[in-house]
């Protein structure tokens, strides 16, 4: 998770920087069933596809924590720990 906030900060500023330089807007035409978009800024573009990916990368960041949390749970489970358990001794 650290790393998505890392990649979400830099992404942000990444953007902002270019919004900043990229004053402008245009038109954008779609071939998808004759669609045409009007005074687009030229920023947006640019976020939206890393706003896919980041949130691609939070969706595999969730996945992960929460499969590590049930492999825990199933290590868990499978060997109890009891106090008559003998304790290995330890070879120096």
């Amino acid at each position: 998770m650290v790393f998505f906030l890392i990649a979400l900060v830099l992404a942000g500023v990444g953007i902002g920087a270019y919004a900043y330089a990229n004053t402008g807007v245009h038109d954008i035409a779609l071939n998808l069933r004759d669609y045409h978009i009007t005074g687009v800024p030229d920023w947006v573009p640019v976020a939206v596809p890393t706003g896919v990916v980041l949130f691609l990368f939070l969706l595999q960041a969730i996945y992960s924590s929460v499969r590590i949390r049930m492999l825990r749970r199933s290590t868990d489970r499978t060997r109890p720990v009891s106090p008559q358990r003998p304790v290995p001794p330890i070879n120096r």
